[in-house]
């Protein structure tokens, strides 16, 4: 079963952190380049196992995105492709974390498909990973 996350887009990401967690009391983790992981239930931020994040605003990512975490990133961007759906950016390693596509759906939804890396260096289907 996939995990889903989400993702806030955001013009300011410490105006958008500091509202976040003022209102819902959200507990927040910037890392070394332009993203903040998000805990909703404000325990601290576990970086493997976060709720969701916040980051900045593109061109096609103007609104709320599902991050659905895939055990093949690949493999499931040429099913969307299939299917009628739209990749909207080529696969992006995301640090030591793992690798993310945005991928649009037949309605026009924007999604970020997220393969995550082990511990080992490794990717979650078990494939050495490639910088």
């Amino acid at each position: 079963m996939s995990r889903v996350k989400f993702e806030l887009p955001a013009d300011d990401l410490a105006r958008a952190t500091g509202f976040y967690r003022s209102v819902f009391g959200w507990s927040a983790q910037h890392l070394p380049f332009d993203y903040v992981l998000v805990d909703t239930d404000g325990d601290p931020v576990d970086v493997r196992d976060a709720d969701g994040g916040i980051s900045p605003r593109t061109e096609f990512v103007r609104g709320p995105v599902l991050i659905i975490e895939v055990p093949d990133l690949d493999a499931v961007a040429a099913e969307v492709a299939a299917a009628g759906g739209k990749l909207l950016n080529a696969k992006e390693r995301v640090g030591d974390y793992g690798f993310s596509r945005y991928v649009e759906d037949t309605e026009g939804s924007v999604l970020c498909l997220w393969e995550s890396i082990g511990e080992r260096g490794e990717r979650s289907a078990g494939e050495p990973v490639e910088d």
